[in-house]
């Protein structure tokens, strides 16, 4: 075969091989869907129907939910009568972890806040009134932010230590063994995780490790993994279990808060496990799951829990919290005054 017969037929395989994979692809991907609220509403079900890993939980009938939204959904209706069906049926879910993310007009993030159901009656918390961390920091001496997320000070002869949010394992490692060295000689620690919105499982699992005096399971956990609701992966099981040179096993207060959710609550209930802790504060926001984001035809965003996290007992308690053993909590008077009621309970606690 001569060169230029070769490059022809090369070129005719190539153009072949390109047809067949466009033609395959469009087999595979089937036509665009367009972008109408009726596509749109069909799209966020069925993703919640396929990924949503706390129907059987919450004894949630969604296809019920789907028929008694369907009848307001048509292709005339607006943008902002999609955004409350959408999120009026997130509601009815009662979780904290589901947002809706517009990316057009004026519409907010939905829920933007904290779902709290007090007396029946639904509130969406959307700035937190009963906690102020620089309040907090008032009460301390030699306070040091050691990293983005974790502080600590001294008030008596007890170590104050504040978590946020979670960093880099390595960091907290390196920090934590720093810290826990001078907690030794600590009568007491108060750990405040009233601002602890979310973050890194691992990282809180290793963290509850500073105070733990045993190696205890704390929590199990399964995401979805296929189409019928009851489709999971395999359990996993997560232990809390000494971690530093020298793990805090003395008395400890925990605060907490409607705003301490996800990674927050996972290191709660890590640390709940263990006597020498007691918790002190509001009922945690009940936000478990993973729940990573979906995206619409229209490019709003949105979350969906996929997981079914519990307690050792079996317990979940997404969409409830977790409670303290002393409910006490601050009023925005409180906060405005410059006082703390709920640390000083604490302190009080831990000097008594």
């Amino acid at each position: 075969m001569t060169s230029k017969s070769f490059m022809h037929s090369l070129l005719f395989v190539l153009l072949g091989s390109v047809f067949m994979m466009a033609s395959c692809e469009d087999e595979l991907i089937g036509p665009e869907k367009l972008n109408t609220p009726t596509n749109n509403f069909v799209l966020f079900w069925k993703t919640f129907d396929e990924h949503y890993g706390l129907f059987e939980v919450n004894n949630i009938d969604w296809d019920a939910i789907h028929n008694q939204f369907k009848a307001r959904v048509n292709d005339q209706m607006t943008d902002e009568d999609l955004y409350h069906v959408l999120s009026e049926m997130i509601i009815l879910l009662n979780d904290n972890h589901l947002n809706l993310y517009p990316t057009n007009g004026n519409l907010p993030v939905f829920p933007g806040g904290v779902l709290s159901y007090r007396n029946g009656h639904l509130e969406i918390l959307k700035v937190q009134e009963d906690y102020d961390r620089e309040v907090s920091k008032t009460y301390l001496r030699d306070y040091k932010q050691v990293t983005e997320n974790i502080g600590y000070g001294k008030v008596n002869n007890l170590i104050y230590l504040n978590v946020k949010g979670t960093d880099g394992l390595k960091e907290v490692e390196k920090e934590m063994e720093k810290i826990t060295a001078e907690m030794t000689k600590a009568q007491g620690v108060i750990i405040d995780v009233r601002g602890f919105y979310g973050g890194y499982d691992p990282v809180s699992q290793y963290l509850a490790g500073c105070f733990a005096s045993s190696k205890k399971l704390y929590m199990t956990t399964k995401k979805r993994n296929g189409p019928a609701h009851t489709d999971y992966a395999e359990q996993a099981a997560w232990y809390v279990e000494p971690k530093t040179s020298n793990p805090y096993t003395k008395p400890v207060v925990l605060l907490t808060s409607r705003f301490t959710q996800s990674a927050g609550e996972t290191f709660a209930l890590a640390l709940k496990q263990f006597d020498h802790i007691k918790v002190f504060g509001d009922t945690t926001a009940g936000s478990f799951s993973d729940n990573p984001n979906f995206e619409l035809y229209n490019s709003w965003m949105f979350s969906v829990s996929v997981g079914d996290y519990r307690s050792p007992s079996g317990v979940s308690f997404e969409g409830i919290g977790l409670a303290p053993d002393l409910f006490i909590k601050n009023t925005k008077q409180d906060l405005l005054a410059g006082k703390d009621r709920a640390l000083e309970k604490a302190i009080g606690e831990l000097t008594r």
